[in-house]
This record gives C-alpha cells, structure tokens and sequence, in this order.
C-alpha cells in the first residue's frame, strides 16, 4: 500500500507542471470557450479555419503574461527551395585584410596614444617612437644635404672659369684673325691664346669633378630621404619641404631636420586588438606596438565533403543562419556569394567554402558559429516552409500553431500537412500563408494545453489559478 500510494503520489507531482500550464491557459479569455470568440473567429477565416475553430482546443489565448512565463516566440513562415538545401556548420573568421601590425621600425622609447580595445579612425595617432637611430639618420642627411650645399657653388665656380676661359680664347682668336688680315703679327697675343688653350683642359677637368661630387652628393641624399620616408612615414617631398628661415636666420630649414619623433598614425579605421609594449617602455626593431583589427572585414568558413566538390562552384548564391535557439532571430540571415577554396584537407577530406556577407548583423562577430545554406539546384521552385522545430508530435498527428493575424494574443493549433524537409525547415502544403506567425519558442506547452490524446490526471486536483495540486478528492 505504501509503495502504491508512493507512486500515485510521483505521478501526480509529475503531472502538476502540465496541468499547471493547461489550468493557466484555460482561464477565461485564455480560450476561446465563449461562443463569442467561436463566433468572431468563424466570420474572419475560411472553411478550413471555421473547423479548427470548432474543435475545444483549436485556438488558444496568450496574453503577454503567458507568452512571457512560457516563452514563446515566433517565426514567420516563408517561400525558400528545401529539397537542394545543403547546410553546412562553419564561422566567422577575420579577413586577412582585417589585421594591421604597426611595428617599431627602429629601437628606441614608445610613447603610446592609445588603449587596448579602443576604437580608431584612420590617421589617428597610435603611438610615437623616440629613436636615437632616428637621430643618427637625420645625422647622415645633415651630411649629404652639406655635401650638396657645398658643392652647388664650387660647380658654379668652375663653372664659371670655364666660360670666362672659353670668353678669352674666343677674344684673343678675333684680335689675331683682325691683325693676320691686316698682314700684322702680334707675338705676345699668340702665346697668350696657347696659355689659355693649354688651361681649358683642367678646367674643363675641375667642372666635371664638381659635377661629379654634386652627383654623388644628390644620391647620398636622396638615398637618406629614402630611408628617412620609410622610416618616419612621412612622404619624402614632405620631408625635403624647405620651411621658412627663423628669425635671425638667413637660410631655410628643411622639414627632416624638425622632425624629433617618429609618429605612427592608424591607416585604417578599426579596434585596437593588441598593444605590445607599456607606455615609455624601451622596444627593439620589428617589435609589435600595437595591433588593430577591423570588425567589419569578417568572412564566413565553412567545410563541405569532398564527396560534394561538384555541387559548388564560385558565386553561387549563399546565406549564413545563425543556430536554433538563444536570443539570435532564426530569420535574422546574412545572404552573399560563395567562393570554392583551392586547396582541400586530404585527412580531413574537406573543401573549404568561404562567404563575404553583403552585411553584418549585431550577432555577426569572430569565433560565431553558424551554418551556411546552399542551393545546389538553381532550378528548385521556392516552397513554403517552417521551421522543422515549429512541428511537434500529438499522438498520432503532427501540428504547429499559427498566430492569429488579427488577434495577435491567441494562436490556431494547425494539424499539419507536411512535405519535403531539409532536417531544419519542413515545406508545409496548407493552413498557412507566406508571412504568417507561427510559434517556435514554447510550442511543447502549447501542445499540451491543447491535447485531445493525454491521459486523465488522477491523484488529486488543482485549486484556484495558480494550479496548485492537492492530493485526495476534489473539495
């Protein structure tokens, strides 16, 4: 007897959460056991609505509080193909593109600008490097820029006894010429003019020299502006810019000599991911200063069998859902087209399948796993479907719950009339329409509430319109 009314006592305790739920949904207003609602339901809907409408249990009342306490949400169902769907699981991954490294270009003290995880638009200061080698590159262009200063008045002077040289000659050669026809001869002009005929080699000589050591000069320099460019991040013609003569100064200054730090700037708008050194520490060249990563530069991975390589080609038509359940809306998709890797996993036997999303929702972050949806048969006339979790069983019969487009606080149990499935949507051939609500979130205590088929509770009874279960006979 002990062990009998122990068992009775289980299975009524296991019985109180479903009455519970069937008690709160059957209070009034919560169903439609007043002929009114029958009545109003049975003027807006067609035949087939009129004769779900008639059974006890075809429609059901969801206030917010209910739709809150049990948690029901809702999908809308839509046309999409579903016998050529494969679904393949996968997740976002950065674009190689996404990462920017910004290194020390030379040894020297980081003052940085920035903070982990902050956000930067592009030519916002990263960081700035106070660099002896720096100074020592300024050093070399000091040199070069003197060399070329130098040299520029030299050539002008050998330059200019060349001419005055050549000048003379040509003077002394039309004296000589005027005297020759005059049947004169004037012996010292001669041997002037073969001085000065014998002097224009080595000016000549000296004018090339000057040249070549104004030459060597330009590429010493141009060499260090080079360097200076690479170094700095600064464009070489902004370096060589000659800023106006300070006062008391009587040359101009150019721009390389102003410059005592190294300042790195953002190239590119994005979330600071890394910084690789503390604020006015010491680095070395090629160490990591900061990283940044650009949010928005995601793609989306996914592994298909190698068995189906033929099934995929570039730029098919592709769309990333995001996984049942959570907070994410099951129709909240991202559509793109595909790109085929090249190269396979040969132990894996996979092929890599990659999607650039034509946008990114909120859930859309790195590391997110979802699945990636394919139509391998272009040809497939689009259905209307569900979701296959939208479906559940009663007994012997398969049903769903549609919400009612003009009452959105009742739902319509639909015996469903199903057809070809994907194993995630399931085409349904009637009792609803493109757009229509249908209950995901909460549909098993909808089901229940609404059973024709479950056994009657024995054991006791439930008061009042919390569902408290008694044991004993009903008061």
């Amino acid at each position: 007897m002990n062990k009998h009314l122990t068992e009775r006592k289980c299975s009524a305790a296991g019985a109180a959460v479903i009455a519970g739920l069937i008690v709160l949904l059957t209070l009034p207003g919560c169903r439609d056991d007043a002929p009114s609602n029958v009545d109003t339901y049975a003027h807006e809907c067609d035949h087939e609505h009129e004769e779900a409408a008639a059974a006890p249990t075809s429609r059901i009342g969801i206030p917010p509080s209910v739709r809150q306490n049990l948690g029901i949400t809702f999908v809308k169902a839509e046309r999409r193909a579903v016998r050529s769907v494969i679904r393949l699981p996968g997740q976002f991954e950065f674009r190689p593109e996404a990462r920017r490294e910004y290194n020390a270009m030379l040894s020297g003290r980081v003052r940085l600008a920035v903070d982990q995880f902050q956000t930067v638009a592009a030519d916002d200061l990263l960081f700035e490097l106070d660099s002896p080698e720096w100074h020592r590159v300024q050093s070399g262009l000091a040199e070069a820029f003197k060399t070329c200063y130098c040299c520029l008045p030299e050539l002008d002077a050998a330059r200019a006894a060349k001419k005055e040289n050549e000048t003379q000659i040509e003077f002394l050669e039309q004296r000589i010429g005027r005297l020759t026809e005059a049947g004169s001869r004037d012996v010292e002009l001669e041997a002037e003019l073969s001085k000065l005929r014998t002097k224009a080699p080595r000016l000549e000589a000296q004018v090339r020299a000057k040249e070549a050591d104004m030459q060597s000069g330009l590429l010493a320099y141009n060499v260090l502006l080079n360097e200076a460019q690479s170094l700095s991040g600064v464009h070489r013609d902004r370096l060589e810019q000659q800023l106006e003569p300070k006062e008391g100064e009587s040359l101009a200054t150019p721009y390389w000599s102003t410059v005592d730090r190294i300042v790195v700037r953002a190239e590119t708008a994005g979330v600071v991911n890394q910084v690789g050194v503390t604020n006015q520490g010491w680095a070395e060249t090629g160490d990591l200063i900061v990283e940044t990563i650009d949010p928005a530069a995601l793609r989306f991975h996914a592994d298909a069998l190698q068995t189906d390589i033929n099934l995929f080609e570039d730029g098919q038509p592709g769309r990333i859902v995001p996984p049942l359940g959570g907070s994410i809306d099951l129709q909240d998709t991202i559509d793109g087209r595909i790109d085929v890797g090249f190269q396979a996993h040969s132990e894996q036997r996979t092929i890599p399948i990659y999607l650039v999303p034509d946008r990114l929702p909120r859930w859309a972050k790195a590391g997110v796993t979802a699945y990636l949806e394919v139509s391998v048969n272009g040809e497939e006339k689009p259905v209307l479907a569900i979701p296959e979790a939208a479906v559940v069983r009663d007994g012997l019969n398969k049903v769903f719950f549609r919400r009612d487009p003009r009452d959105p606080d009742q739902v319509i149990r639909v015996v469903a009339d199903l057809g070809a499935t994907d194993n995630r949507w399931i085409e349904v051939k009637s009792g609803v329409r493109a757009g229509d609500e249908i209950v995901l979130g909460g549909v098993y205590p909808l089901m229940l509430a609404s059973s024709t088929t479950g056994e009657a509770l024995k054991g006791g009874h439930f008061c009042g319109p919390d569902g408290t279960f008694h044991e004993g006979d009903e008061h």
